[in-house]
């Protein structure tokens, strides 16, 4: 009856440490990333602006995002900056009397070759900016931040 016991404690130990060695390299994995699937691109922080989509060019340098208008009332959009990753301006003179729930374009304009960082590390994190009065008069500043890969 003793070997039995013995032969018993010992196959549950042996499978004991397999397991525990399994869950330190699962620990492990997960700990450098590999299970990490690439974070989905994203921008959000806008109130009455509605995200749509954006995307960045395949060279790195531009940007063109999409937005509905859920202010509720016609806007003018006065003026359009980008900060962080981003590079550039854009041009707000061609994005005026959008009506309510009407969508808009904003196109990244560089002025040149200058390569956000999306086009060196492959990844990007900057903000927009947009100024834009409605039909009232009143003027509104929406920013919001864009994540993503290139």
């Amino acid at each position: 009856m003793n070997q039995k016991a013995q032969s018993a404690l010992e196959y549950l130990m042996t499978y004991g440490w397999a397991l525990i060695v399994i869950i330190i390299v699962v620990a492990a994995l997960f700990a450098f990333g590999i299970f990490n699937p690439p974070a989905a691109a994203r921008c959000a922080g806008m109130d009455k602006l509605l995200y749509k989509d954006h995307a960045v060019s395949a060279a790195g340098t531009a940007i063109s995002l999409a937005f509905g208008n859920g202010a509720g009332s016609t806007i003018d959009v006065t003026a359009v900056a980008f900060a962080g990753d981003f590079a550039g301006g854009a041009d707000a003179s061609t994005i005026s009397n959008i009506g309510s729930g009407a969508d808009f374009a904003v196109n990244n304009t560089d002025g040149g070759d200058t390569a956000f960082t999306a086009a060196v590390t492959g990844t990007y994190n900057g903000t927009i900016t947009i100024t834009y009065d409605t039909d009232s008069g009143i003027t509104h500043i929406e920013t919001a931040t864009c994540t993503g890969t290139a």
